[in-house]
């Protein structure tokens, strides 16, 4: 038997129209439709099918139409189809999924790939086909038509993110309660089994159990009624979760701003796959169906023993319903960050059990939906996984999106008030590595690249002091068990970046490369000091060298450790070495002014110079 693809309905003649029809009840999905209409008329859905012009494969002895068409329809096509059935344009529209792609990203990604002439994409947040049903819509208002012909198969029931019956505040069903299989059989098809007549539109079309081939008769088709499952009361949603399914469907209404929609969708799918992965860490103190229906999926179908995980929805309506709803309450948190990192990754996988490539899988999926998420979302996600984002396979590590700062505003040693506000709780590790890392991080999220790059960025030499990139922080973090505490303290950190006047001290820096203090401001210096007795008083050559470097320090908001080398010096060995030790030791009595008189008069005076000649280099 050859099967040949249906030819371009724009070269053929249009179809004559059907003997009867069927006005399209409210939210209809095409695949409803068209098991309705064939209802009515007594034939197969593949006759109409053919006769509307729907199929995508033809034969000798069946038609069939892609899963697909109910999504978007071709103009051709759906001329073809109002033609057929004598419906109008906007009609055979709206049994498609077309009039949600501004708000719903995953339907406009197909129709995006349609366009192009692609094959229809298989997506988490979207079926394929009709993947649940609400039986009392399904038994229909008991109308003449409904009662012969059944209800409503809804548009919405493709969504994973409808999980309940507004109308009849009811949990969907996904099984036949007959065969306790999914209804949907072939999920790729417009309708399953579209040559086998007789069946109301309500009947399960899922082969029987035992029989493993596909059907050609009735008789080995299940046949269940799904218009007649009792309703019990583990069927009723909470109130909670019913007041969830209508900000869903406002947020799909006409008047929303497709924007604002299109980012809540991205991000409650992003989350929804985080709270699958992290199961039960959010989970309510309190049981409901919902959660119980979730802790049964996630025991059959993400033990220890599984190969393969999917982070999508179930199609099981109650545990997407927990799922989902937990999701949501973490992205209408005030505080989205503390709110979401019960859900990020544990470095030991043997606290959790998680593998460690299902939170990788999760970041990939999210660089690929970066565009489409807020701002708000997004620079929380960034570091949510600490997975290294790059241009390509051995590519340059990318910079955060979103970011409120350009690299050349952090300073090289992070300020001692923004330390004691953000850093003061972190004990056990030296703060100056604290503070270091601090900038080094704020670079790199503006910069991108590697924490040793940023470093340089800085003017800071790696390799030198125990800068503890990477190893005496990292070792400390691990040893908190709280890998995001120092994540959620550069983030405040950034806030007050953010919030301050812009300086740029990589120009700062670059206008002092090879500067230091003349001989004769420092002349003019020494001859307003006090004559003192000691060593420690020396005004020489040398402490002129020493002076500049804690003048460039406080210009440039670094560490005196990092100072250039004064270029008359720098070829020296013997000098340089010298320099290093009177440095240390004039910059060290510098900042213990209170030991030392001259130096308590000498602060002042190179404190007044150094801030006048940063305002000369801003200006």
């Amino acid at each position: 038997m050859s099967r040949t693809p249906s030819t371009d309905p724009s070269r053929q003649p249009a179809p004559a129209p059907l003997p009867r029809s069927l006005d399209p009840l409210e939210d209809e999905l095409l695949s409803g439709y068209v098991l309705r209409l064939a209802h009515r008329l007594g034939v197969p859905p593949d006759h109409v099918i053919r006769r509307t012009g729907l199929a995508d494969i033809l034969d000798n002895t069946q038609a069939m139409a892609k899963a697909f068409r109910s999504t978007i329809l071709p103009p051709a096509m759906a001329a073809e189809f109002a033609t057929a059935t004598r419906l109008t344009r906007a009609e055979v529209t709206a049994l498609t999924l077309a009039g949600w792609a501004p708000h719903y990203p995953p339907i406009a990604y197909v129709l995006d790939m349609l366009r192009l002439g692609k094959r229809a994409p298989r997506l988490d947040g979207l079926f394929a086909t009709t993947a649940r049903y609400c039986p009392p819509c399904l038994a229909g208002d008991g109308s003449p038509a409904q009662a012969r012909h059944g209800g409503s198969w809804q548009r919405a029931w493709r969504l994973p993110v409808f999980y309940a019956c507004l109308r009849h505040q009811r949990f969907l069903e996904h099984l036949c309660p007959s065969c306790q299989r999914p209804f949907i059989g072939r999920s790729s098809h417009l309708v399953a089994l579209p040559t086998i007549g007789g069946l109301h539109p309500a009947q399960c079309r899922q082969r029987r159990p035992g029989f493993n081939h596909t059907p050609r008769t009735r008789d080995n088709v299940c046949e269940g009624r799904l218009d007649r499952v009792p309703t019990q009361a583990t069927d009723r949603p909470s109130p909670e979760l019913i007041a969830f399914q209508e900000k869903i469907l406002w947020m799909l209404a006409p008047q929303r701003s497709a924007v604002t929609s299109s980012q809540y969708f991205t991000e409650l799918q992003l989350v929804a796959a985080l709270v699958i992965i992290t199961w039960p860490q959010v989970r309510p103190d309190t049981p409901t169906a919902a959660t119980e229906a979730a802790d049964r999926y996630i025991a059959e179908n993400h033990g220890p023993d599984e190969k393969h995980y999917s982070n999508a929805l179930p199609t099981d309506a109650r545990a997407s319903a927990a799922f989902l709803h937990a999701a949501d309450s973490i992205l209408t948190a005030e505080d989205l960050r503390t709110a979401i990192l019960p859900l990020a990754p544990v470095e030991n996988r043997t606290r959790t059990g998680i593998v460690p490539t299902r939170h990788q899988s999760w970041d990939h999926a999210f660089k690929r939906q970066r565009p489409s998420c807020s701002w708000r979302f997004l620079a929380v996600a960034e570091t949510l996984v600490p997975t290294h984002r790059r241009t390509g396979p051995g590519g340059r590590r990318i910079p955060m999106s979103q970011v409120g700062y350009r690299a050349e505003h952090i300073p090289a040693f992070l300020p001692q008030e923004w330390a004691d506000r953000h850093l003061s709780a972190f004990t056990g590790i030296s703060s100056l590595i604290l503070r270091r890392n601090a900038a080094t991080h704020l670079v790199r999220r503006a910069r991108g690249g590697s924490l040793h790059e940023a470093a340089r960025f800085l003017g800071i030499k790696a390799g030198e002091h125990g800068i503890g990139f990477g190893t005496k922080l990292g070792r400390w973090t691990r040893a908190q068990d709280n890998l995001h505490a120092f994540e959620l303290a550069l983030d405040a950190i950034a806030a007050d970046l953010e919030a301050s006047p812009r300086i740029d001290y990589l120009h700062r820096r670059q206008c002092l490369a090879d500067w230091t203090l003349t001989p004769a401001i420092w002349n003019h210096m020494i001859a307003q000091l006090q004559q003192w007795p000691g060593n420690r008083a020396i005004t020489d050559d040398r402490k002129r060298l020493a002076v500049s470097a804690y003048i460039w320090a406080r210009i440039t908001q670094g560490e005196y450790f990092f100072s250039p080398c004064p270029p008359d010096i720098a070829a020296d060995p013997e000098a340089f070495r010298l320099w290093k030790y009177h440095r240390r030791f004039t910059c060290t009595w510098l900042r213990q002014t209170d030991d030392h008189p001259h130096y308590r008069e000498l602060k002042v005076l190179l404190d007044d110079h150094a801030d006048q000649l940063a305002t000369e280099i801003d200006g």
